[in-house]
């Protein structure tokens, strides 16, 4: 009977035997939702590869789409000086004026000031320095800056170098009284000027719109006696006018490689005065200069003649150099060639010390008659042809040396650099 049992049981023995799984790799929708992750991350892998090798290129391609070069007019020679005196004004009869005439003429005058100075702003500088005690402390100045324009990206200020050029931080002030950042953007240090960059990011629409971009005048149809407006900062204090005229339009100043017209005024100036000469049409005609450059006048407001500072107002705002060789000369006319029976050019009076002009070998007394191949008959030949050079740059400037027998010629080698 037992025997019979057990031979029951092992019949259907099959049925306590365990049913195995498959493994979940070889489950259909795990594959499939598996697939579908690698998928994925093959996907992002390979779209982040072409984005970092394509990110550098399309920045580049925008940026070359996106920088306007700043362009300011060359200026017709001014042949009304050259023909005569035909520009003399004569009165002819005597009109009489009342209070109320010269209200209404000073009330004219103060709108245009005030529209000139939406394209001024107010540059405030942050120092931080120690004192003797060690104590770490933040000094502020200011100074005037002209809007001259925008690149597409940045909105490009003409300012002061030595006002600005020791700053931790710039604050741009605008006309109506919004503030933002700003970053010195290049100089020159021979004459002295800079140009400050705002991001146009950080400038609010409503700001845009009340600036204006500066109206740019002609210094060389100025005459002595003719009225000015002095804005910006004139009088030390921002949004500061004064009234007055110029008492010449003739004195020079020496630089480097170059000379300035300078324009004297009638105008009292400050310690720090700065700003722009306008003219009665609302034109700039001079960057006020606080720095004395013509003997007698120190306490006169005095100006760099706007006509020779657009083309370094242009290099200024395209980053390009701005090279100097380090001489101080004078133009050897052709009347001043046939009475002393010397060389036409350029005769360097001085060549300043651990200069590209000394490391050449340039000497005091050398009359310059070529630079690059380029005939020099004048200080303003030089300065042209130095504004198409780059720092670094090689260049061969022939001189008229004289000796015993007069005159001979000699080639130097200059290496062109950036005065720092």
């Amino acid at each position: 009977m037992t025997d019979l049992k057990d031979k029951k049981d092992s019949d259907y023995l099959f049925m306590q035997e365990k049913i195995k799984q498959k493994p979940i790799y070889q489950n259909r929708t795990v594959r499939k939702y598996a697939s579908c992750i690698l998928s994925g991350v093959l996907f992002a892998l390979a779209a982040l590869g072409v984005w970092a090798f394509a990110l550098p290129l399309l920045d580049n391609q925008a940026e070359e789409q996106e920088i306007q070069p700043i362009e300011i007019p060359a200026e017709e020679e001014d042949t009304q000086a050259e023909e005569g005196e035909d520009s003399t004004v004569y009165i002819t009869e005597t009109v009489s004026m009342e209070l109320e005439d010269y209200k209404k003429m000073y009330q004219q005058l103060i709108q245009i000031g005030n529209q000139a100075e939406k394209s001024l702003v107010n540059i405030s500088v942050f120092s931080v320095d120690t004192d003797w005690f060690d104590e770490i402390y933040t000094s502020q100045s200011t100074v005037s800056g002209i809007v001259i324009g925008d690149n597409g990206l940045e909105l490009l200020i003409l300012t002061g170098y030595e006002e600005v050029r020791g700053g931790e931080s710039l604050q741009i002030t605008f006309f109506d009284r919004t503030t933002a950042s700003g970053t010195l953007k290049n100089y020159n240090k021979n004459t002295g000027l800079a140009m400050v960059s705002v991001n146009l990011s950080d400038i609010s629409d409503s700001t845009m719109d009340v600036i204006r971009y500066a109206d740019l005048g002609s210094s060389k149809t100025t005459r002595n006696g003719e009225p000015v407006i002095a804005v910006g900062n004139p009088a030390g204090v921002y949004g500061s006018v004064l009234f007055g005229n110029l008492t010449s339009v003739t004195q020079t100043a020496g630089i480097y490689d170059g000379s300035y017209t300078v324009l004297t005024t009638d105008m009292a100036k400050a310690d720090n005065s700065s700003g722009v000469l306008i003219n009665w049409d609302g034109k700039i005609v001079g960057i006020i200069q606080n720095r004395c450059e013509v003997n007698g006048q120190e306490n006169m407001i005095q100006a760099y003649g706007i006509s020779d500072m657009k083309e370094e107002i242009e290099h200024l705002s395209n980053s390009q150099d701005l090279v100097y060789m380090g001489i101080i000369g004078a133009d050897v006319t052709t009347t001043i060639s046939e009475k002393e029976e010397i060389p036409v050019g350029v005769y360097v009076s001085e060549v300043a010390m651990d200069s590209p002009a000394m490391a050449g070998g340039i000497q005091p007394g050398d009359i310059i008659t070529s630079i690059s191949g380029q005939q020099v008959t004048n200080l303003k030949d030089v300065r042209s042809i130095l504004l198409k050079c780059s720092n670094g740059q090689n260049v061969q400037v022939i001189c008229q040396r004289p000796d015993k027998t007069g005159y001979q010629e000699l080639k130097v080698e200059v290496q062109l650099t950036i005065l720092q």
